[in-house]
């Protein structure tokens, strides 16, 4: 029995020399000068025996040399070339992280704690480089990688190159969003949010992915939280906007904007959103005075002027069409009186919209001819018909 346990100590002692002379090659063929792409190959052989052997896989040393050995093949020009290793970077970083983990009398750790952020470095940008290749779950693995570089970069030299966790966070949101893993890419969101990451998009990010999957609650939460945070952000506002009136609900958003107005009396944007929904509610009186608000702060407003002019035209219209069966002469030319009225309200803001649409997009475009087919009509139902046929003519041009 003595005999066959003196055996088995012999034969680990022979495994963990066979190991330590493996560590021994690799560093060998590191010292030459200049080195060959034999050498590399040579050093890389010797390093993975070492690194795979349990005798060695909690050597500080093994680590040192095995992260050296993989970030020369990173740089060496032939070993890319000849694709020695496609993910040398990513396995120097782990083991010059793995190296100061063991390294407990600190042997190699003024040399690795500045290697394994410069290597850091070099695999975060293999990884921006990944997800811009379409890889999104190369870069994942790469950016997991270097969360484990933080705790062991004291100095912030990582973030004092703009790379943070917060940074890798977003990085991670994107990467897993582009894979489909909405679910995952929210966890990444969450932790932004947790670390209060000064970025509005960040809510708007998290209110459209619960809105891709139906949950409008959800979506409406995260909007809220931030809007109490970035108040005065348009894209958090104009979100929340859309999302209550895509879920109905009108009152609550009118309530909201006039706190918003009385916060931020002098913000065009929340007068002719107010407007809108007044309008589509047939508060006519209520839109036409939020409307003329959002002119008085600003009179070359496109949509202010267009929607208003569009407003009293179409109550024009109705007015009119319910006069055509008015038999009573007297009644009727009441009823002209008022609906000619209506007509000449819309006129100048037509005519207003009209000079100040930019033509710019598809959207510009199909308000200015509309503005004009509009007044065309307005203006033969003044009678003012050679305006009419001036604007008649623009049209033909169009």
């Amino acid at each position: 029995m003595k005999k066959l346990l003196l055996i088995c100590l012999v034969g680990i002692s022979l495994s963990v020399n066979a190991q330590q002379s493996n560590v021994q090659s690799a560093a060998r063929s590191l010292s030459f000068d200049p080195m060959k792409y034999a050498d590399l190959v040579n050093a890389k052989k010797s390093i993975d025996l070492a690194a795979e052997s349990e005798s060695t896989s909690n050597d500080p040393k093994m680590w040192y040399y095995r992260g050296k050995v993989y970030n020369m093949i990173n740089s060496n020009t032939e070993a890319q070339k000849n694709n020695l290793d496609p993910e040398a970077i990513e396995k120097a970083v782990q083991s010059f992280i793995n190296c100061i983990k063991t390294d407990t009398k600190k042997n190699y750790y003024d040399e690795v704690k500045s290697l394994v952020w410069q290597s850091a470095i070099t695999l975060f940008n293999k990884g921006v480089n990944a997800y811009s290749s379409n890889n999104p779950e190369g870069a994942m693995k790469m950016y997991e990688i270097i969360f484990g570089v933080f705790p062991l970069d004291p100095d912030n030299n990582l973030k004092r190159n703009n790379i943070t966790p917060d940074i890798l966070n977003k990085n991670m949101y994107f990467a897993a969003n582009k894979t489909g893993d909405k679910a995952k890419a929210r966890s990444y969101l969450q932790k932004l949010i947790d670390n209060k990451f000064n970025d509005p998009k960040i809510y708007l990010w998290m209110s459209r992915s619960y809105l891709e999957q139906s949950d409008t609650v959800n979506a409406i939460s995260n909007i809220e939280k931030g809007r109490t945070i970035f108040d005065d952000n348009s894209s958090l506002m104009n979100e929340e906007i859309r999302l209550y009136l895509l879920t109905g609900k009108t009152e609550v958003l009118i309530e909201k904007l006039a706190a918003s107005i009385e916060s931020a009396p002098d913000n065009e944007n929340l007068y002719l959103t107010r407007a809108s929904l007044y309008e589509g509610k047939k508060d006519y009186d209520k839109a036409a005075a939020d409307y003329k608000k959002t002119l008085e702060l600003n009179p070359d407003q496109l949509f202010a002027n267009y929607n208003l002019g569009i407003m009293y035209f179409n109550q024009g219209a109705e007015m009119a069409n319910k006069a055509n069966a008015i038999t009573d002469m007297a009644k009727f030319d009441k009823a002209k009186v008022e609906f000619e009225g209506k007509f000449k309200s819309a006129q100048p803001y037509l005519e207003r919209a009209k000079e100040v649409n930019p033509r710019k997009s598809e959207d510009d475009q199909l308000t200015y001819k509309t503005t004009l087919q509009t007044l065309k009509v307005l203006y033969a139902r003044l009678n003012m018909l050679e305006k009419s046929s001036v604007i008649k003519g623009e049209l033909e041009k169009l």
